[in-house]
């Protein structure tokens, strides 16, 4: 179970820290700045959210649940709404926050510190304008779904237990069934991956079930803002019969980005990061190459896969170099968070 975790995290990192460099920038863009596919850890260029900083440094996408993953080892494996919230203010505090922190995350934690009382807190009716909300993409945005992946490692096994947890995580910045539904995805599909008997055609069953029970269940929560948006459930369907069923002279993950799309918005990262997975047979480094060259929100799509895939094939499945080098360049010990995790489980059970 430890390689799994630790997997998981070298996955999720590594996804993040190698999208940085490509984020927001379009596949042929991509080419043309890179001289070619992206397929190591570069430095970002002058144009992107990460310029300054350093090849194999994470952005949002893995600072926030890495952050809340020590959170949750620090409350002995327990999940709440006010634990992800108090993570989420810390991370506020951090170097990532001003250059990183995605639409509704800042408007999240902007609010939450000038309230000061989480526990009455009420997001959605503090959004800004008309014109905020009226963008689905702007709340039902991927943050919900790049931090799920610590609800899955911590279910010990239990798939409903993991869209539980994620309910949790992601309520306490993206509480609309949109974000809910593609967060449960992610969680369910790492808890199932976490299983030694894993397959990818488990884990996307996993990935389904848990995206359209995390959508029926936030609809029956008083706390839950309902506004128009495309089903991340139908998007995810479409996803799976594109990763399936596309023509030899067609590049399925060319398909999922022209047909369900790479943006920011939930409906567009879960669906194209899990028909990744499904299209490389959760091959770790090929599923994360294809998220960072598929374009716009490379960092994302890149991490998700990159956690999912590392928890189904363990952390032997990357290069044996990233792990030291992206402990050294942000500072992380990846090996002791999965080690903490690995006991905080144990004890939950």
């Amino acid at each position: 179970m430890y390689d799994k975790i630790l997997g998981c995290l070298l996955g999720a990192a590594t996804g993040d820290a190698m999208g940085a460099a490509t984020e927001a920038k379009s596949t042929g863009q991509i080419k043309e700045i890179f001289g070619g596919r992206v397929e190591s850890f570069q430095e970002p260029p002058r144009d992107v959210q990460a310029r300054g900083r350093k090849p194999g440094q994470v952005t949002d996408a893995f600072s926030i649940p890495y952050m809340l993953t020590n959170a949750i080892v620090q409350a002995d494996g327990k999940i709440t709404r006010e634990i992800a919230m108090e993570s989420l203010l810390e991370w506020g505090d951090t170097e990532y926050f001003e250059p990183f922190a995605g639409m509704t995350t800042r408007k999240a934690i902007i609010e939450m510190n000038r309230q000061k009382k989480m526990n009455t807190w009420d997001y959605i009716g503090h959004l800004g304008n008309k014109l905020f909300k009226g963008h689905y993409y702007a709340l039902s945005s991927n943050g919900a779904a790049v931090k799920a992946y610590p609800a899955g490692l911590f279910s010990n096994g239990n798939v409903d237990k993991a869209i539980e947890n994620a309910m949790e995580i992601a309520i306490s910045s993206h509480d609309d069934p949109w974000s809910v539904s593609g967060a449960c995805a992610i969680a369910a599909a790492i808890c199932e991956a976490m299983k030694y008997d894993a397959t990818v055609y488990n884990i996307v069953q996993a990935a389904k079930y848990g995206c359209r029970e995390g959508e029926a269940l936030a609809r029956k929560r008083t706390d839950i803002h309902v506004y128009p948006g495309p089903s991340v459930a139908k998007r995810l369907d479409m996803a799976i019969d594109l990763a399936l069923h596309t023509s030899d002279d067609k590049n399925p993950v060319d398909e999922l980005r022209d047909r369900i799309g790479s943006g920011p918005a939930i409906a567009e990262t879960v669906p194209t990061a899990i028909g990744i997975f499904i299209a490389e047979r959760g091959d770790s480094m090929k599923c994360i190459c294809d998220g960072v060259n598929i374009g716009d929100e490379t960092s994302a799509i890149a991490s998700i896969v990159g956690a999912l895939c590392g928890t189904f094939r363990g952390s032997r499945s990357f290069p044996e170099d990233y792990l030291d080098f992206l402990n050294e360049q942000n500072g992380f010990d990846l090996e002791l968070q999965a080690g903490a995790v690995l006991s905080a489980c144990e004890n939950l059970s």
